[in-house]
């Protein structure tokens, strides 16, 4: 690299960063008006439902949902179609499951206006056909209650959501209305300057939002979808109560951004479901699957593994040296790794109504997106390749992403074998037996498995991200995703890089924010405690979003050589300020001296001169700096992954 690039690039990086905040606000500005007309939507749609469920004869109502998302007994899932109503049964995964099904089958058919029946295992659903004598849907959940309690006695459980299911979608904007009106509240009251509590009071709700293990912990007692709308909930209430609206209007759009996801997930369903029901029957499930090893840790969760035992341990510091339980308070607020949490889910929530708006995917188990960034290898049934030129490109994009695909060992597949980084030798004729002992291999040696298959119920049970293709055939009701284009698939698993810069730069993001808050602390500089958090959050959500969006709209078509991109321009400015990170000088008898990034050199100049104006202290800034270096360092990366394409 030259002297001259290096200039160069310094000079237009006012340039690109005055393009960043551009496409910040319009990406800002779009968003809240996308997310606005979605949350409405939402709202109306569930308002609409609730209201009108008991003269429909609903089997779910407000004050059922209010009870469950308040710790109570989770209410029974369902969702109705014309002619179709889908019903939770409890108990399939259990050693009584045969007994259960039978009993709740010999059940629901007995019922007038039932026209036929099936079960679907995979679901914990039935599928009751009904004719014009419907019945009512308490009365159609009574029954299915009274066979379960037939065979054993009732036993707490989280239920498996759908989603078409009500629940799910009522929980979402029960969320972002209550964060919405206190955000509008805080304002009011800041505006005009009413008391407000200290923001310390707010640290234990903050920890227990942001914190995974101590949300882990609230969730094995109210369930994942209880557990958001009470922490969603008492969030809201408490930094209304400390007027706080900057972090209220960063929950706002995540809470947005979560309801689209399953707004557009149950848009999904309505459009699918016509497609599944005539193979809803699902009357022999593959046993329940048992990873051999524990699910490996990835970038968010070791560093929120490190933030759990950092945070008590800065609060019981700053407590006990200045025996002020305000400040031990805001030591924990700092330490919280908000913007690990909302990179992922904005990027996961994203990308998943991307995908389910213009893809047609549809997601049955949405969580599994949210272990894109760990998976390191994928198991792909031979059944589901189309022919072998354009699969043969996008598994070579997979492969320089360092991801190893695994395909089994067939005839069938001539020339395309060598397109796999490791062929699986079959012990069975079974191609489904084939696949689940790959996966249990591959687990057991530390990896996280994807897989791709249409009809291998076992491999898809037991994958850690399993995609299924959809045929004419029954569909794969196992997998976490089901698609009906083996190129959704693909651009799925294209999605993994992008997926692991998400978590990264949350991990960065976090740390950055963290640093600063500390030396704000320890600095004795004013700070309310959430500055550093609010940022960090902020950040973390459009990062995900920006990540995202830019993978759904990449195509998996190269594009030609005589018709540039219409960003070759931007990615030759970003090519050439990327080069000038290697800038080094040689000099006589010390050899090759690294000089700063035209970002870095920004950043320095800019900490100098709030020294010189005296705004900070040099302390202070050495110490912004020093944060500053271990949050870039190892972030860039000399070679690029190329973009998926095909041929």
């Amino acid at each position: 690299m030259n002297l001259s690039a290096y200039l160069t690039a310094t000079v237009l990086l006012p340039a690109r960063l005055a393009r960043r905040g551009l496409r910040a606000g319009a990406w800002m500005g779009t968003t809240v008006l996308d997310t606005t007309v979605t949350g409405a939507a939402a709202v109306t749609g569930v308002g609409m439902n609730l209201a009108t469920a008991p003269l429909r004869g609903g089997a779910v109502s407000a004050r059922d949902m209010a009870r469950e998302f308040l710790g109570g007994a989770p209410s029974r899932r369902y969702w109705r179609g014309n002619d179709r109503i889908w019903m939770e049964v409890r108990g399939l995964d259990t050693p009584d499951s045969p007994r259960i099904g039978t009993a709740v089958l010999a059940a629901v058919r007995d019922l007038p206006g039932v026209t036929g029946v099936q079960l679907n295992h995979a679901l914990s659903r039935i599928v009751a056909t009904v004719g014009d004598e419907t019945p009512a849907l308490t009365q159609l959940g009574d029954t299915v209650s009274g066979a379960e309690n037939s065979v054993r006695a009732p036993e707490p459980e989280q239920p498996l959501d759908l989603p078409g299911d009500d629940v799910v979608l009522a929980g979402r904007v029960a969320a972002l209305a209550t964060t919405g009106l206190g955000l509008g509240v805080s304002v009011a009251a800041a505006a005009l300057r009413l008391p407000q509590l200290s923001v310390a009071v707010a640290s234990a709700v903050i920890s227990a939002d942001y914190q995974p293990r101590i949300r882990r912990l609230v969730e094995h007692r109210l369930g994942p979808e209880s557990t958001d709308v009470v922490l969603a909930t008492a969030e809201a209430a408490i930094l209304t109560l400390t007027q706080n609206p900057a972090l209220l209007a960063v929950n706002v759009l995540l809470r947005a951004t979560l309801t689209a996801e399953t707004w557009s997930a149950r848009q999904a369903w309505h459009r699918t479901e016509p497609n599944l029901a005539p193979h809803a029957g699902d009357d022999h499930p593959p046993e329940h699957p048992h990873r051999p090893r524990s699910l490996p840790v990835g970038p968010l969760e070791h560093h929120a593994n490190r933030s759990v035992v950092a945070a008590p341990a800065a609060a019981a510091v700053a407590g006990a040296a200045t025996g002020d339980a305000g400040l031990a308070g805001t030591a924990l607020i700092v330490a919280a790794p908000a913007a690990t949490r909302t990179a992922r889910e904005s990027f996961a929530a994203t990308l998943s109504r991307g995908l389910a708006d213009r893809h047609r995917m549809l997601p049955l188990r949405p969580q599994a997106l949210r272990h894109l960034d760990r998976v390191d290898t994928v198991v792909i049934d031979p059944q589901t390749l189309t022919p072998p030129g354009p699969d043969a490109v996008v598994l070579d994009y997979l492969r320089r992403a360092g991801i190893r695909t695994i395909g089994l060992k067939s005839p069938a597949m001539g020339d395309g074998q060598t397109t796999f980084d490791e062929l699986h030798e079959p012990t069975d004729t079974t191609p489904d037996t084939a696949l689940h002992d790959a996966v249990e291999q591959l687990q057991s040696r530390g990896a996280t498995v994807a897989v791709i298959a249409a009809h291998a119920p076992h491999a898809l049970a037991a994958a850690d991200v399993s995609i299924g293709i959809m045929g004419d055939q029954a569909p794969p009701w196992y997998a976490d995703l089901l698609v009906d284009d083996p190129a959704t698939a693909w651009r799925i698993l294209c999605a993994v890089p992008a997926a692991r810069t998400a978590s990264r730069r949350g991990v960065e993001l976090s740390t950055g924010s963290s640093l600063l808050g500390a030396v704000l602390l320890l600095a004795s500089i004013p700070f309310r405690g959430t500055e550093p958090l609010t940022g960090g959050a902020a950040g973390g959500l459009w990062i995900g979003h920006r990540l995202a969006r830019r993978t759904l709209d990449d195509p998996l078509a190269e594009h030609e050589r005589e018709h540039p991109h219409v960003d070759d321009a931007h990615r030759t400015l970003r090519d050439r300020v990327q080069q000038a990170e290697r800038f080094a000088v040689a000099l006589p008898g010390v050899g090759r001296v690294p000089i700063p990034t035209p970002e870095q050199t920004a950043y320095l100049a800019a900490l100098a001169v709030l020294v010189g104006l005296q705004i900070i202290d040099w302390p202070v800034a050495l110490a912004l700096v020093a944060g500053y270096i271990v949050t870039t360092t190892g972030r860039r990366r000399p070679s690029r992954t190329p973009a998926p394409s095909t041929a």
